[in-house]
């Protein structure tokens, strides 16, 4: 019994050695690149409707979106869609 106990210590020791070996001898990542605008804040997608109708009702809103976050303003869809045939 005492071999067997030396024995599976001896692997369980030589596992760790040489899982340490494999991670010091791997590839380092490459450095991130900059993060771009789009990737700091959240995108806020409404119809120019939501936000009051034209561009420059959307415009003055703008503050508003930025107050909570968003770091751009996708709109869409600027044309009514047309219903699905039934």
């Amino acid at each position: 019994r005492t071999f067997l106990l030396l024995l599976f210590w001896a692997g369980w020791l030589g596992m760790v050695g040489a899982a340490a070996a494999i991670v010091a001898r791997a590839p380092r990542c490459r450095p991130l690149p900059p993060a771009e605008w789009w990737h700091l804040g959240g995108l806020y997608k409404a119809p120019p409707k939501d936000l009051g109708g034209d561009l420059t009702e959307v415009a003055s809103r703008l503050e508003l979106l930025a107050g909570l976050g968003a770091r751009g303003l996708v709109l869409g869809p600027l044309h009514p869609s047309q219903d699905p045939p039934q």
